[in-house]
């Protein structure tokens, strides 16, 4: 089952993992915006697969979003 949290939810748990991780609310926010991370729209909250959001992160896309 995978593991789908609301943008706020998705950096908290982040943050937990990496307490040292500089990943921000608004960081994430623009890559959902710009597709870089797989989103899902539900009422008013995007939600993101915790697995893809690290297969990004760990892939460098974080590093590379802002080019």
């Amino acid at each position: 089952m995978a593991r789908v949290r609301t943008l706020p939810k998705a950096v908290k748990e982040c943050r937990e993992k990496d307490p040292g991780s500089c990943i921000t609310l608004n960081a994430l926010r623009q890559w959902v915006r710009q597709g870089l991370v797989p989103s899902t729209k539900a009422g008013k909250y995007f939600l993101v697969d915790m697995d893809k959001l690290e297969e990004f992160l760990s892939s460098g896309g974080g590093a590379y979003a802002n080019n």
